[in-house]
């Protein structure tokens, strides 16, 4: 089966054969540790190919001996995977056309157990993947030597943890910061509603009276709001179909050093994906980091797979929305969708049951 795949930028843009013995229609999700922070997503999701691809143009991370990923040196969209010991070639999922995508018909999860919280798999049912490790590693993956990012800055491992700073990390160690609990700083940050809570499609998302719509209170503590969003951009962006973002304010977000947020540092790199719109990504491992505008440029978005909580969906740090996917109209995989809609109402009845009790 000949598919078409494309980046954001339109940089890589070709045809690549998926594995014809494979059954196409499981899309199966990685949540381990090391998928998350290469690829600042929640999860990452391949299809199988026939033959080694085109790999020119494309910068190489070598994560080990055996796992090495391909993603566009412009956008920063994750396009390709190898795994040396079988010679397995993957391709992200996020990237092939709408007509080539395969149709959703069942949902497996790999590692989900490295999310400490279910991460991404709560929103979607599926099965639990029977295989103890991540696709792309032929052994244990807590035995992998990850290649360091020449640029990496200071580690901020030992920083105080829980209520005071949230640590964030690309898995190559070029992109480090921190988050600060919300505090009176945090409402000076104005925007318009985002596509999460008004839709772009129906109405206006102009917000007249200047609600700070993404610091939600919750047991007595303020927290951020995230979500899920599968616009074209975020899709293309990636190469994958389900992009998660926190919302926060840019006076809460400070380099390792504790230096105030600066989109300069380490291995950060940015691509204008439209007029004063901006994406930052790790240009040595590819990890999506931040997407921000100069419509609301001091409030950030950050990709939730590079956070180091407690639990992959940071739930001590973040409120999830589960009302509406952003931009749910722009979704190529339809089955993909209305499964996590349905996952999304199902934790959002299962907790407000238990606030009820509580």
């Amino acid at each position: 089966m000949s598919t078409s795949v494309a980046c954001l930028c339109g940089g890589i843009s070709l045809l690549v054969d998926l594995d014809s013995n494979t059954d196409h229609t499981q899309l199966q999700l990685c949540h381990c540790n090391n998928c998350r922070a290469v690829t600042g997503q929640l999860c990452s999701s391949y299809y199988l190919l026939r033959h080694e691809p085109v790999l020119d143009g494309l910068q190489k991370y070598q994560q080990s001996e055996d796992v090495s990923y391909f993603f566009c040196k412009t956008c920063g969209a994750h396009v390709f995977a190898h795994c040396q010991p079988d010679g397995q070639f993957l391709v992200a999922s996020g990237l092939l056309a709408a007509k080539d995508s395969p149709a959703v018909r069942t949902i497996e999860h790999w590692k989900e157990g490295d999310c400490g919280d279910g991460g991404l798999s709560t929103f979607l049912a599926g099965t639990k993947s029977t295989v103890a490790n991540c696709r792309l590693h032929a052994y244990d993956s807590s035995n992998i030597q990850h290649t360091p990012s020449q640029e990496s800055v200071n580690p901020i491992e030992n920083e105080p943890a829980e209520r005071f700073k949230l640590q964030a990390r690309c898995l190559c160690g070029g992109i480090q910061f921190y988050i600060t609990p919300p505090n009176a700083s945090s409402s000076q940050a104005s925007s318009p509603w985002s596509d999460l809570l008004v839709p772009y499609h129906s109405s206006s998302s102009s917000n007249p009276d200047d609600i700070k719509w993404w610091l939600r209170e919750k047991n007595g503590h303020t927290r951020y709001l995230a979500g899920t969003c599968t616009c074209t951009t975020c899709r293309l962006s990636c190469g994958f179909p389900i992009q998660t973002w926190a919302f926060i304010p840019k006076s809460n977000i400070f380099n390792a050093d504790g230096s105030p947020l600066a989109f300069d540092r380490g291995t950060m790199q940015r691509h204008d994906s439209s007029p004063g719109v901006y994406r930052e990504f790790c240009r040595c491992c590819g990890a999506t980091v931040y997407w921000h505008c100069e419509e609301r440029p001091l409030l950030i978005d950050v990709s939730v797979g590079l956070l180091r909580a407690n639990g992959s969906r940071a739930e001590d740090w973040l409120e999830w929305a589960t009302g509406r996917v952003s931009f749910a109209e722009l979704a190529v995989q339809p089955d993909l969708l209305r499964r996590l809609e349905e996952g999304l109402k199902a934790y959002s009845d299962g907790r407000d049951r238990g606030l009820a009790s509580g």
